[in-house]
């Protein structure tokens, strides 16, 4: 099988010989090993040069994004095959993280906060999901521009998160159930009306595409009528398993940094303004 680096899917012959094949084994195990020996590596640096990475991340990541749209727009335009404005715009649960990163290196507050619990949460998650079911090798050989793109971008997905736990770069607490799942929300008001007027799927918020179980009933619920049913589980799938990880960071955390947490519940028994009370909680 010969093809060039930058060729589209429609000029190669392959049909998916490396999807859990011995390539997307390499991958997987590259994945596993890399992530935590850099994390490991970078989680006592100091603080700035988490913020260089966070930023760079952000500027070379988002060049990447643009630079792929382009090129796939190309052959599908040239091909006759048209703008795949249903697949390629950058409204899938994934390209929160991109959005993330920038609010994460720039912005403030609870606003910030949250972006880098979405990060540490949902996008590890999303990350490793894909990382596990590497979709794009369905179409495309390891090897080649439109694999390596989308295996990248979801490598530092998971990178990313990891090193923002380990490293205590951010302190994680209870309220940032609420605060990672923010994200997630502004993106889905803008994903959700344009999944039902031109009968996309992004965020797999209308069909729950390639969902297992959750796929089929979405395909009984869309012929029914109902697809917004299918909407809010897909929700509800997302806010659980964020839920979930962002416990489980909490947890890490207290294991990793014992003494800042014991210093900290200090402090708030002596600050009736802490961050808890603000957002609800009563101690």
């Amino acid at each position: 099988m010969y093809y060039d680096f930058f060729d589209y899917k429609y000029n190669i012959d392959y049909n998916g010989e490396d999807y859990f094949g011995v390539m997307h084994l390499v991958y997987m195990l590259i994945c596993l090993i890399v992530i935590p020996l850099l994390s490991s590596h970078l989680r006592k640096k100091d603080k700035e040069i988490i913020d260089k990475i966070l930023r760079y991340s952000a500027v070379l990541l988002t060049i990447e994004e643009i630079a792929k749209i382009t090129w796939e727009s190309y052959w599908d335009i040239t091909t006759g095959h048209g703008f795949n404005a249903a697949g390629i715009l950058p409204l899938e649960t994934c390209s929160i993280f991109l959005y993330c990163l920038w609010i994460a290196s720039f912005g403030k507050g609870r606003v910030r906060d949250g972006a880098l619990t979405w990060m540490s949460s949902i996008g590890v998650v999303g990350g490793i999901s894909y990382i596990l079911f590497t979709n794009v090798l369905k179409w495309y050989p390891f090897f080649s521009y439109g694999a390596f793109h989308s295996m990248i971008f979801h490598f530092m997905m998971v990178f990313v998160g990891v090193l923002i736990v380990w490293s205590g770069y951010y302190r994680f607490e209870l309220p940032d159930i609420i605060n990672g799942f923010i994200p997630h929300l502004m993106m889905s008001t803008i994903v959700v009306p344009l999944d039902y007027m031109f009968d996309w799927d992004y965020m797999l918020l209308h069909y729950a595409g390639g969902v297992p179980v959750i796929e089929t009933a979405g395909q009984i619920l869309a012929e029914r009528d109902m697809p917004f049913i299918t909407t809010m589980i897909m929700m509800s799938v997302y806010f659980v398993a964020g839920s979930m990880f962002t416990l489980l960071n909490i947890h890490i955390q207290r294991k990793l940094f014992p003494y800042q947490d014991a210093k900290n519940s200090a402090m708030v028994s002596r600050n009736s303004h802490s961050r808890w009370e603000s957002a609800g909680y009563k101690l």
